[in-house]
Order: C-alpha cells, then structure tokens, then sequence
C-alpha cells in the first residue's frame, strides 16, 4: 500500500479517506484483514475510522466518544467468541461413538 501512495503522494490518511469515498476500501486492506474479518464489521470500523479523520476537529468523535466505540466493539467481539465456543460444547456433547464390533463376538452369554 506505502508504494501507491508514494506513486500518488498522499498520506495514509487521505488515502484511506479517497479509497473510502470511492467504494475501494477492500482494495487496500491487507489480505489476512479481509480472511478473517466479516465485511460489514470491516466496513463499520472503516466507517469510525473515518469519523475520527473527519478534517473539521469539532465533527470528530470525542475520546470519550472512541473509547466507548472501540468497548462496544470489543463486547460483541467478546459475545461472538462465547457464542462459538458454547455452540462447539453442544455439538462436541452431542456426538455418538460408533464401536465396531467384531463379527466373530459371541454375545449369547450376555443376559
């Protein structure tokens, strides 16, 4: 990314805010970003983001406003991460085991 902007000549604000305003974002995120992050969280960050780097300080979040932002991220990531690990326990609790049997066991002796 460092070697476009340089090519254009721009910050890595004003990069992001141009790539933002033309629908590109996705074209200049890191590929490891775009594996494992869903699209909408991505774009709702990106969206913050771009709140914070709005030129007319009085239109910026305050700190306040951030930390509150950035914790509520953090909660649903949280809630996200329970629900997985709540739903791999049924799932794992669930499972029947098969056993083989050889054919060859005699099981008139059991009463």
């Amino acid at each position: 990314m460092s070697s476009i902007r340089a090519k254009v000549g721009r910050s890595l604000t004003t990069h992001f805010l141009h790539s933002m305003e033309q629908n590109q974002l996705f074209s200049i995120l890191d590929a490891r970003v775009l594996e494992e992050g869903k699209r909408e969280k991505i774009m709702s960050v990106a969206e913050f983001a771009r709140r914070c780097l709005h030129l007319n300080g009085k239109r910026r979040p305050t700190m306040k406003d951030v930390a509150i932002e950035l914790e509520g991220i953090q909660m649903v990531k949280l809630k996200e991460e329970e629900s997985i690990n709540k739903q791999n326990q049924d799932n794992s609790s669930k499972k029947c085991h098969v056993v083989d049997v050889d054919e060859s066991y005699d099981f008139s002796s059991i009463r």
